[in-house]
């Protein structure tokens, strides 16, 4: 029961195909949860969240080669998600 909110998520099972995948489902999720909880809700509420503060993203997570995910992909995760 001891898990984090970071293990948890990467316990979600991606319904991705490999080619899919630029950025891990767990960050994505988190990404989300991390716009929700700062009163962005929506897709694009979302990706404007992801976008603002995309620096510190960056930084914190070393997202590295594909920078933070867009409004399409944030939109295509949480409607693939059960």
């Amino acid at each position: 029961m001891g898990a984090n909110l970071i293990e948890q998520l990467r316990q979600v099972e991606d319904f991705r195909t490999l080619d899919g995948r630029r950025h891990p489902l767990w960050l994505v999720l988190l990404f989300v949860i991390m716009g929700t909880m700062n009163g962005y809700v929506g897709y694009r509420a979302w990706g404007d969240f992801v976008k603002r503060h995309r620096r510190v993203l960056i930084e914190t997570f070393g997202i590295q080669k594909h920078g933070v995910p867009s409004y399409s992909t944030i939109r295509r995760v949480t409607m693939g998600v059960d």
